[in-house]
Order: C-alpha cells, then sequence, then structure tokens
C-alpha cells in the first residue's frame, strides 16, 4: 500500500472520529488481527462467522496503529476501550465495506498503477490469473489478487496491495449476483479485461446463461480508455452481451472467428502441447483444453504488456498450477487429481476429458453436489452425468444429494456407478473401493469439502504395505 495519512483516510471515506490521533502514515489494511501488521489500519468488518468489532483489543496488539469501525461500534463503547491503544486514532463508517471499496477506488488513483488487469468468467479465472502473473513475474514488477479474492472484500485488498513502483496488478473478479461485477470493475478500471468462460454457474440469482454472459460481459463497460478486452470466443450468449463494447476487443477459442485459436491440442503425461494459429507452439505442466484456452488469455493479455507472446508461451512450460484445481498427488500407485475446490456443469466437464486421458488402469471420478444451480439443478446433474457416461471414465461416485443424480445419468453398460448421500458416508468405504493402478478425481462445490476424501486416499495407500 501507498502510505496515506489517517485524515485522508476519513476524508475519502466520508468517515467521522471516534477518537482522533496523530495525523501519521497508514502504510497497510488488514481485515484480519491474526495477520495485521504494525502500522496497518484495522477494518472492523460484520461477517457471517465473525465479527472484526470483536477483535481490536488483538489487532492493536499486532500492532495496528489506527481502526474503522461501524456506527454500532462506536457507540457501544469500543472507543473508549481502545483509542489509547490506536494511536493515529478511530474513525466510523455506516458500512466498513463499503468504506474499504472507497479506500481502494483513492488508493488505485494515488498509486498510478501502470496496468489493471481485471479477470473474471465462470471457470478458469483463479488459473489464468495465476498464469499471467507467473509469465510477467519475469520482467515486470507487480502482484495478482492472492487466492481467490474477488468480491466487494477481496478486489478491494488487491488494490490496496499495490505498491507505488508496481507496473501491473491482476484483480480476480467474480460475481454471483447481478450488478456485482460492474460495481467491482468500476472500482478497479481495468486496462485490460479478460473473460476467461461463461457457464451454467450461480443459476439461482442469475437466473440463466444470458444472464451470466451479461453479468460478465458488464465488465467491458467500466474498462479504463484505450482498454483492451480479451474474451472467450466459442460463446454466442457472450459474443451478443459483449457486442455493445466499441473498444480493442481480441477474442480466442476454437471457432473460426477467434482471432487466437485453438489448434493442434493434445495431452502429455500430466500436461499438455498446443499450437495457437497453427503457429505458437506451447506447453503445459497441467493437462486439459481448457486450460490451454487459459494460456492463451494469459499470453493475449501479457503481449499487451510487452512480452512477446513467444516469450509467453516459453514461460509458461514451468507453470505449476493452482492447489486443488486439478493438482495431482501420487498416493502410492494411486494417482489422485484433485479439483476439490469447486464445481458447476462446464468444470465438471472439462475435469472428465482431464480424467479421460489419464494413463491409468481404471479411471475413477468423484462427484459431489454442484451448488446454485437453481430450480434445474436436478436436471444438470444428469446431464452432466449422461456426458459423463460417454466418456472414458471407468468408475463414477456420486456425493451429496444432487451428486446422486450424477450417477443416476451415467449408468449403462460402459461405465460402473456408486452413490453416496455425504462425503462422510464415502470416507469409510473409499479405501476399500480404490484398487491399485487407479487414477482418481475429486470434484465438487466448496462447501462440499471434497478434499476430505484426497486427505483419506493419501493416508490410506501412502502407509507402508500399501499399493
Amino acid at each position: 500500500m501507498i502510505p496515506m495519512t489517517m485524515d485522508e483516510i476519513r476524508r475519502c471515506t466520508h468517515a467521522s472520529w471516534c477518537s482522533e490521533g496523530v495525523d501519521v502514515n497508514i502504510e497497510g489494511v488488514s481485515i484480519d488481527s491474526r495477520t495485521a501488521k504494525p502500522g496497518d489500519m484495522f477494518i472492523a468488518i460484520r461477517g457471517e462467522n465473525f465479527d472484526g468489532h470483536d477483535f481490536l483489543t488483538e489487532a492493536s496488539h499486532a500492532g495496528c496503529i489506527a481502526a474503522m469501525v461501524d456506527v454500532d461500534g462506536c457507540q457501544v463503547g469500543l472507543a473508549d476501550e481502545n483509542d489509547r491503544r490506536f494511536g493515529a486514532g478511530m474513525i466510523t463508517v455506516e458500512d466498513t465495506v463499503k468504506a474499504l471499496g472507497m479506500l481502494a477506488v483513492e488508493h488505485r488513483r494515488k498509486a498510478s498503477v501502470t496496468t489493471v488487469v481485471g479477470v473474471t468468467g465462470s471457470n478458469g479465472k483463479t488459473t489464468t490469473k495465476r498464469m499471467l502473473d507467473h509469465i510477467l513475474s519475469g520482467s515486470l514488477t507487480g502482484s495478482g489478487s492472492p487466492k481467490s479474492f474477488n468480491n466487494e472484500i477481496g478486489v478491494p485488498l488487491t488494490l490496496l496491495g499495490v505498491m507505488r513502483n508496481d507496473d501491473y496488478v491482476i484483480c480476480e473478479i467474480g460475481s454471483n449476483a447481478p450488478g456485482e461485477i460492474r460495481h467491482l470493475s468500476k472500482m478497479a478500471r481495468p486496462n485490460i479485461g479478460v473473460i476467461t468462460s461463461i457457464g451454467p454457474t450461480h443459476l439461482e440469482k442469475l437466473g440463466s446463461i444470458e444472464n451470466v454472459a451479461a453479468e460478465k460481459a458488464s465488465m467491458l463497460g467500466m474498462l479504463a480508455d484505450d482498454a483492451l478486452a480479451v474474451v472467450w470466443g466459442d460463446s454466442d450468449e457472450l459474443n451478443h452481451a459483449s457486442k455493445a463494447f466499441d473498444g480493442r476487443m481480441i477474442k480466442f477459442g476454437r471457432s473460426e472467428q477467434c482471432q487466437l485459436r485453438l489448434s493442434d491440442y493434445r495431452p502429455v503425461g500430466r500436461g499438455c502441447a498446443f499450437e495457437i494459429n497453427g503457429r505458437l507452439h506451447a506447453e503445459l505442466s497441467v493437462t486439459g483444453s481448457h486450460n490451454a484456452l487459459n494460456a492463451m488469455a494469459a499470453i493475449a493479455a501479457a503481449q499487451r504488456m510487452g512480452v512477446d507472446p513467444a516469450d509467453a508461451a516459453a514461460k509458461l512450460a514451468d507453470f505449476a498450477g493452482v492447489p486443488m484445481r486439478q493438482e495431482w498427488v501420487q498416493a502410492g500407485s494411486i494417482a489422485v487429481i484433485n479439483d476439490a475446490y469447486n464445481a458447476n456443469p462446464s468444470s465438471l466437464a472439462a475435469a472428465g476429458e482431464v480424467l479421460s486421458c489419464a494413463p491409468a488402469d481404471r479411471r475413477v471420478l468423484i462427484a459431489g453436489d454442484m451448488l446454485e444451480l437453481g430450480q434445474a439443478a436436478e436436471e444438470f446433474h444428469r446431464q452432466a452425468g449422461l456426458n459423463l457416461g460417454r466418456s472414458n471414465v471407468d468408475l463414477l461416485i456420486g456425493v451429496g444429494t444432487l451428486g446422486r443424480y450424477i450417477a443416476m445419468g451415467a449408468e449403462g453398460p460402459d461405465i460402473e456407478t456408486l452413490s453416496f448421500e455425504s462425503v462422510e458416508d464415502l470416507l469409510g468405504e473409499i479405501i476399500g473401493i480404490l484398487e491399485p493402478g487407479d487414477a482418481v478425481l475429486v470434484k465438487g462445490s466448496r462447501s462440499m469439502g471434497m478434499e476430505r476424501l484426497v486427505d483419506a486416499i493419501r493416508d490410506g495407500f501412502e502407509r507402508p504395505g500399501k499399493e
């Protein structure tokens, strides 16, 4: 963060003094007292599970010199208890989350970072962000948002992490309701906007694929002047939604209308090789044509920032992937593909492609519930199973209330299926189900906690005597 005085922060967030202190520079912000650093301002946010106002004392002990609280937090006397600990004082706002966003907008203006990249899409946001950061880190100074910081808290924290001499920052921008991407994109004002894909995600609030496309494309209207849009070109819905953008746009994908076309894709062991427009050769240590498309988007964005496409492709050869996103883990003789971070119909189809190409005696896919799909959730799960039943998956295990419909949809003469009501039920059986030489892919929505199965497989097959 570029240092700002407490009074600058107060003015740009339209805050009032709760207790005024010495007007010194604030060197960073924190919303978690466990990771707060000396010189930080602590912003107390009320969440579903925790209330930051309960941790003001811990924040002061961590070295925070200032705090931002909401009106209730100030009125109940927290200032009287803590003002002596926060030397730069405490300010109060109506809503600390909104104030965090206002502070990020001002910081983005002051930082004058050369390039802000916004990455959105139904799938591939985090991977594309990490790929682009991996390419740029060799020659430029900057950062990508940590983890999946893609909401009204994560995007401001990413922008506030920019330092004075940074060349770039990559913001991951997510949404599960109409208007969120426009709001976050207006905050970031990207110089490069990337839309990785669209698919049936967050349909409970977005309602339809057309609405998903419109939500993702809303980022384009918030791009900075002379910005570049890098947009997946294989979707009629997204092509329609992005028509209104009158700036420079590069489309990538498989279709003929794309300026960057994926060609000659082939899996190679646990990675893949592909060409762009039949000319530029690239190799990845992660597999799946969806990852090749993610790489193409990253290469296009990097080229706008002055990186030669051939150099960008060469840099991606040692990209290590992202934890819990098709992450290969060896457990004795069992190859586990940990794809447990999240799931939707498009990403599950991509997972099936990856598993189908895995070298193994038997290919096992463990698929959990895909959530937030609205009234058509059962049909989406059945259709996903039907598609997987036509692939090279040998055993499909459906887990959860909705996951069992994936197994039902896949039933047929060429695939074995099993169903379990919960992850807990499968945990007690999984070691007995798997066989030496299996390749196992584990996938499900985040709240399912499917990674527990990965841990169980590792515990069961890494022990001496297990094959």
